[in-house]
């Protein structure tokens, strides 16, 4: 059942109550790009592999796996492909693609392909000169053009560019999670070990600022705030990542966001149970919407990807090997 709070605020808007069907909506787009791109023959390099929204307007953008990225205007309804050759390869987690929050900017970091970075709504792409990459993260604060990102299979090497991924370097191996507040002030996570890192030289130099487990690899920035996943809750910081504190109530399991709506107040995250919202900051959570058919929320965000227009309140999933799904939600 929806919560009180919830109601209220869904009626208030105009948006409806949790229930619908998730409907696939990438067969049409996959089967025009099948006209001009011969399938590669890896077998994990099929149908789709990744999908996010801008939550500023609700536009769409999807990953065919191995082509490039797919942009709906229409909330679904069509796709075109937008990338060209710039971007290829596949996500595995739900922050291979990463939105600024403000909108337009996107930084696709894909593995066994090309990653590439877009300043105005996936019109022109700029190739990364390093790609392979499992997910990342960017100071879209700042300039939006440091990258701090994670290579796939390759013991945690953590990457960073300060240059919109022209040039790259590495502080070392061993790493799991990242985090940017600006271009200077990094976050990360050890494999294997609990507890936040900071570094206010560009990750010269790390302190140790909290004790907690996170569950997401990537933390994230919305109007000045630092949210990130933890094994017990929502983690946040409103010091720049200096100290943290637990959000009571979070949803249990939650690896998968947080997803920022219409205010600050107003967040989805996703758990193994489904998609769960507050419109209060995390004082009380209710459910949002299923899973998708076989898109599970796994540990650390592995696989399956979730995107939300906190607009139209339309949920949308995407995974390596499986088609794209939306769920409006309806009365």
């Amino acid at each position: 059942m929806v919560g009180l709070a919830l109601a209220i605020y869904l009626a208030s808007h105009g948006l409806a109550s949790q229930s619908g069907t998730w409907v696939e909506i990438s067969g049409d787009i996959l089967t025009e790009l099948a006209k001009n791109h011969v399938p590669s023959g890896d077998p994990y390099a099929t149908a789709t592999a990744g999908i996010s929204v801008d939550r500023t307007n609700g536009d769409v953008y999807l990953l065919a796996n191995n082509i490039g990225i797919c942009k709906s205007v229409n909330q679904g309804k069509t796709f075109s492909l937008v990338s060209g050759d710039a971007v290829t390869g596949r996500f595995e987690t739900g922050w291979g693609l990463n939105i600024d929050p403000g909108g337009r900017r996107l930084m696709a970091f894909t593995i066994y392909g090309s990653s590439a970075y877009s300043s105005d709504g996936g019109q022109t792409w700029t190739r990364s000169q390093l790609s392979h990459l499992d997910y990342g993260a960017v100071d879209w604060r700042d300039t939006g053009r440091t990258f701090l990102a994670i290579g796939h299979e390759s013991g945690g090497k953590l990457e960073r560019s300060a240059d919109a991924g022209a040039h790259w370097t590495s502080p070392g191996t061993g790493y799991w999670g990242v985090g940017l507040w600006d271009r200077k002030t990094f976050f990360a996570t050890r494999e294997g070990s609990p507890g936040i890192l900071r570094s206010e030289d560009g990750g010269q130099t790390w302190r140790q600022v909290s004790d907690a487990a996170v569950a997401a690899p990537v933390m994230e920035v919305f109007r000045g705030v630092c949210y990130w996943l933890g094994e017990h809750g929502l983690l946040v910081s409103r010091d720049r990542g200096r100290h943290w504190n637990l959000l009571a109530n979070s949803p249990s399991g939650a690896t998968l966001g947080p997803m920022f709506g219409r205010d600050a107040a107003h967040m989805v995250v996703g758990t193994p149970n489904g998609l769960f919202e507050t419109v209060d900051d995390g004082r009380s959570w209710s459910a949002a919407a299923p899973l998708a058919p076989e898109i599970k929320v796994l540990r650390g965000g592995r696989y399956g990807t979730y995107g939300w227009d906190p607009i139209r309140e339309i949920f949308y999933a995407s995974q390596m090997r499986m088609p794209a799904y939306r769920f409006q939600v309806s009365n």
